[in-house]
């Protein structure tokens, strides 16, 4: 078993933490003081952040939006709701597809990786659901069932173990609910539409309670064409005309003289070339149909015996509109369909042509199903000196089903060369035959079914050990035991792809509050302050263990004002894929090398590659030391004002990766993976236990075997700001608010390898700001709120004919409004509410950025969006 590296050191800080703790606590103890009653009068619930009842997290950042936030969203689902905190990755943009795949939504969080951030339910870890990836999925949970949105914007590894390195997202459903909610919303955009409707259940008794909550949701696509800012020619810019030249209407290079000539269909006139816009008939953000079921309850057994459960079922279903695999097929002056230049004798054609033709659509249409089930039910026991166990278990499972077609590539070149009508590929009308069509898209397309599963079962103890000074300290200690699974069927064109892989994770954790100075024994400049140690240990069945700690401080030295610091260090276990994943054998000859893996010490003279691509199972988790100090300011002279400020620091080592061949060359970091001229026998070794792709039997004896799998290489370092101000003005007739939400990225360096040169990702994709301001009013039946979202300048590097340049766009600015009247109490508008809604109020052009269709950076391509909301309680 492989042990991570500086572990045992990471398991030395923690147990020392919480001894040393212990210990000094015990020397307080003596003191004569008793504790501050209001100090620990704190409702006993799970706060995020924490293993401790009643404890909100110490040191670290909370950002929350509650359940009247959700209302005044108009929130349609979970992402609608993450796209208005200005932290994390997805704000002011429509949930599209991240690494997992079209099926999937998880943002990130400042800039950084979605893998990590650790979603959340209820506090209990979710099941992956992304075909491409083992990370935990966010949850689909209906926008009824939703009580709060908690984001804790630190390293959390200490509490909940992999994936929280730069925070946790937690969604927190409702509990107690009497009656009956409903609510169906219908809104409309520019060649768009979206439609919910969601009703809720709950009943309270005296000794539990019962929910259960349904949704469905349904929204159509948009494609590139139906956006008129989209453009691939950027010549007016300086840039690049990016648009093809494989069209429904072909480009043929006829070769006769070890040189080709551009001849556009359908004249053949040469020098000349036909231009299309492939991006436009692509899905810029997918259809997609939804429903979610989600149910909870509670029941006392006793005054000592809690029981309790929750369980979230979704099934989706995506599909999105891809381009069709643009062809540069060779035709043979044979082939019936052949077209020569005017007045040549050319006997090869090559014909760059879009496969319109021949599979009846401009597009084709990638599917994915999905069936995510999340539950965890347990008791709780309540036990001598009001200690707390509970014992509790999860289980989850995903099932996946894709479809993405493809075009046979052996068929059609085939055709190409094919010399009747019968068995020849027409690219330039509709010649060719019923036969050749079905044989281009027979055995090509991936249709894979995918299953994971997660089992896990916990316990907890928490409870006071004794009274300090300030107040009670308490204590947590809890163990975990985990098991992942991942099963893939299916093939990718006419091979197989089956793939089994599995991991057990067993996990000890432990957290103490220390409330050392409150109002009973304050000082000057100290009026509260209060310690949180924590520490947590998982061993992987699969690449090893590792242990992190994590300290914070929460330091009131006058009424009113707050500070707060903390340290800690987190970690990303690797995906079971990433470890697990087949490893491919490919091959490049020596005239392809020259182009994708150019190796210096062969000068003029390059030679073919072999490289192997795929999982590897000597990968470590990413590592992340992260620290931050606060201010939270309410002061005396005006109450009803709150500011927020938080630092924060990460730096993020270890990031998983593939290397590009040229990186290979060039950099010592992988002298080892490099391996020039091998033996027979040594290139046998290399290749054992891999898939050979298209490796020849007979190979040459100068190659250059390259182990480009995945390894540890990256490092990420950012810092910035977290703010948020908020100003509430009560007044005769009503409430005014506003706030302003913003994270401000003061640095964001990216080194590719330990020894690669620092690159800013401030200048390459990142924004250094992104902020929300909120205004609104409500007077009476009626509620009125405006957002302003900002998104940063988005500054990248483009290509011109004569090389790299950088441009900077605009910030990306939108305006949302909504109001809403709760309807007369009396008769058949009792305990209704209708709202209004527009999204983009201003239909603001997103930013031009001259390379990828013409778009600076993340933004919303709904546009405005007008949306009737109605909601009833029964």
């Amino acid at each position: 078993m492989k042990v991570v590296r500086h572990s045992t050191k990471r398991a030395a800080v923690c147990g020392a933490s919480l001894l040393t703790l212990m210990l000094a606590a015990g020397q307080v103890q003596a003191q004569e003081a008793g504790p501050d009653e209001e100090a620990v009068a704190v409702d006993e619930i799970i706060v995020t952040g924490t293993s401790i009842r009643g404890v909100p997290p110490v040191g670290s950042n909370l950002i929350g939006v509650s359940r009247a936030d959700v209302e005044r969203l108009g929130a349609a689902n979970t992402p609608d709701i993450l796209a208005s905190v200005p932290q994390l990755n997805s704000f002011n943009t429509a949930p599209v597809a991240a690494s997992g795949g079209f099926g999937t939504f998880a943002p990130g969080m400042r800039g950084l990786p979605s893998s990590a951030t650790l979603p959340l339910m209820n506090g209990h870890r979710l099941v992956a659901a992304a075909a491409n990836d083992t990370a935990p999925d966010y949850p689909l949970i209906p926008a009824l069932a939703i009580e709060r949105v908690e984001v804790v914007a630190d390293g959390a590894s200490s509490i909940y173990g992999s994936d929280a390195v730069t925070g946790v997202v937690n969604f927190i459903t409702r509990r107690r609910v009497d009656g009956v909610e409903a609510s169906a919303n219908y809104g409309v955009g520019d060649a768009y539409y979206q439609g919910h409707f969601g009703v809720l259940a709950g009943k309270t008794f005296a000794r539990g309670s019962a929910l259960v909550a349904y949704q469905y949701t349904q929204n159509d696509s948009i494609t590139g064409g139906d956006r008129d800012y989209r453009t691939q020619d950027f010549t007016k810019q300086g840039g690049l005309d990016a648009r093809a030249v494989n069209c429904p209407t072909p480009n043929v290079l006829y070769d006769t003289s070890f040189y080709a000539v551009y001849h556009a269909a359908p004249g053949l006139v040469a020098g000349t070339k036909n231009y299309c816009d492939n991006g436009a008939v692509v899905d810029l953000y997918p259809s997609t149909e939804l429903h979610s079921l989600f149910a909870s309850g509670e029941y006392l057994v006793s005054d000592k015996i809690r029981l309790w459960g929750e369980a979230l079922y979704a099934d989706r279903h995506d599909e999105m509109r891809v381009g069709l695999p643009v062809q540069s097929v060779a035709m043979s002056a044979a082939n019936p369909f052949f077209r020569g230049p005017a007045g040549g004798a050319a006997n090869v054609a090559y014909v760059l042509f879009r496969p319109d033709n021949i599979v009846g659509a401009d597009h084709f249409i990638n599917r994915d199903d999905k069936q995510v089930f999340n539950g965890s039910a347990g008791v709780d026991f309540q036990l001598a000196r009001e200690f707390e166990l509970t014992l509790g278990g999860t289980f989850g499972r995903t099932d996946n089903d894709a479809y993405i077609p493809a075009i046979n590539t052996a068929a059609i070149t085939a055709a190409g060369f094919g010399t009747t009508a019968a068995t020849a590929l027409d690219p330039f009308g509709s010649g060719t035959s019923e036969a050749v069509k079905q044989a281009i898209l027979a055995n090509a397309a991936t249709a894979v079914g995918i299953t994971q599963t997660m089992d896990m079962a916990s316990a907890r103890l928490s409870g006071p050990l004794f009274e300090l000074p300030g107040g009670t300290m308490k204590i947590a200690l809890g163990a975990e035991y985990r098991k992942e699974t991942f099963e893939q069927r299916g093939v990718v064109g006419a091979s197989p792809v089956p793939e089994k892989l599995d991991r057990d994770i067993s996990s000890f954790y432990g957290e103490i509050f220390a409330p050392l100075v409150s109002e009973a024994n304050a000082l000057p400049l100290v009026q509260k302050l209060s310690l949180s140690l924590s520490g947590r240990y998982d061993k992987y069945g699969d690449f090893g263990e590792t242990s992190n700690p994590k300290v914070g401080v929460n330091w009131t030295p006058t009424n009113g004002l707050d500070l707060r610091a903390s340290y800690g260090q987190s970690f990303r276990a690797p995906g079971m894929r990433q470890i697990g994943a087949t490893v491919g054998a490919y091959y490049l000859d020596a005239a392809t090398s020259v182009v994708g893996a150019n190796d210096p010490t062969r000068g003029p003279n390059q030679v073919a590659t072999i490289y192997l691509l795929g999982g590897n199972k000597n990968l470590q988790p990413e590592e992340a030391e992260t620290w931050s100090l606060g201010a939270d300011w309410t002061p005396s002279f005006a109450p009803n004002f709150k500011a927020s400020v938080t630092y924060y620091n990460i730096e993020y080592i270890n990031t998983i990766g593939v290397p590009s061949a040229a990186m290979v060359f060039t950099d010592p970091t992988f002298s080892k993976v490099i391996h020039r001229d091998p033996t027979p026998s040594e290139l046998q070794a290399l290749l054992a236990g891999h898939v050979n792709v298209n490796v020849p039997s007979a190979i040459p004896a100068a190659v250059n075997f390259l182990d480009l799998r995945l390894n540890n290489f990256g490092m990420r370092s950012t810092d910035g700001l977290d703010m948020f101000f908020r100003y509430n003005w009560p007044t005769d007739f009503g409430l005014v608010y506003a706030d302003l939400s913003a994270n401000y990225i003061l640095n964001y360096d990216v080194k590719q390898t330990p020894n690669s040169a620092v690159a800013d990702s401030l200048d390459l994709g990142i924004p250094q700001t992104t902020a929300r301001f909120t205004l609104g009013a409500d007077v009476g039946a009626w509620s009125v709120a405006s957002f302003v979202n900002f998104r940063g300048e988005y500054t990248n590097n483009y290509a011109t004919p004569t090389g790299v340049a950088q441009y900077t766009s605009s910030p990306y600015v939108t305006v949302d409004l909504r109001v809403s009247w709760t309807l007369p109490d009396a008769g058949w508008s009792q305990g209704m509410t209708a709202s209004l809604q527009v999204n983009d109020l201003l239909d603001e052009t997103p930013p031009y950025f001259p390379a990828t269709d013409g778009i600076g950076g993340a933004y919303n391509p709904i546009g405005r969006f007008v949306a009737l909301n109605l909601r009833k309680k029964f």
